[in-house]
């Protein structure tokens, strides 16, 4: 037969820090600031497609 126990104190919980490292906040300050550098350019996108785009669709579309 095992014998098994569980601890009491906090020693086997995870810490907050320990699956986010301090550079993931970085990265999401430098990814919101790209997003806010071509957000009107996506957005241009969006409402204004080329013709290629257009037609690109349409055939992938009709493929199916």
């Amino acid at each position: 037969m095992t014998k098994t126990s569980t601890s009491k104190n906090n020693v086997n919980l995870p810490t907050p820090n320990m699956f986010q490292p301090k550079t993931d906040i970085e990265s999401d300050a430098e990814i919101d600031l790209f997003y806010d550098q071509i957000k009107g350019k996506l957005d241009r996108l969006a409402t204004n497609p080329q013709d290629e785009t257009i037609k690109k669709i349409l055939a992938y579309s009709r493929a199916k």
